[in-house]
């Protein structure tokens, strides 16, 4: 269950630990998701989409905006300025440590969560 949908391949619950929570309770994951990311999923479907990629790349990319903007295919400054867009829907800072768990495990609730 901590892996998406269409996901085909095995990992081990060790290396997948904070989606273990996020999935065992998913009432919890559900109200993460509308507290933290609410305002974002509220956005046009494309807008919404641009933002949580955005992050989703810049996450994977253990927070170097150049290397998200690369696997993107656009500038690092356009990666800062969603981000900052993020921050403001999210009321949040990615700067912050407890916020950006709170961020990273809302996008995880919301990827693996269904609805």
């Amino acid at each position: 269950r901590t892996c998406p949908p269409d996901a085909t391949g095995i990992v081990r619950l060790d290396q997948r630990m904070p989606s273990a929570l996020v999935v065992s309770q998913p009432e919890l994951a559900g109200r993460l998701v509308a507290d933290v990311l609410g305002e974002v999923l509220a956005l046009e479907p494309a807008d919404r989409a641009v933002l949580l990629e955005t992050l989703e790349a810049w996450l994977a990319c253990e927070g170097s905006a150049g290397r998200a903007a690369a696997r993107l295919y656009c500038h690092r400054n356009t990666v800062f300025n969603r981000l900052r867009r993020l921050e403001q829907l999210t009321a949040r800072s990615l700067a912050r440590p407890r916020d950006l768990v709170e961020v990273a495990l809302a996008l995880e609730a919301h990827r693996l969560t269904p609805g």
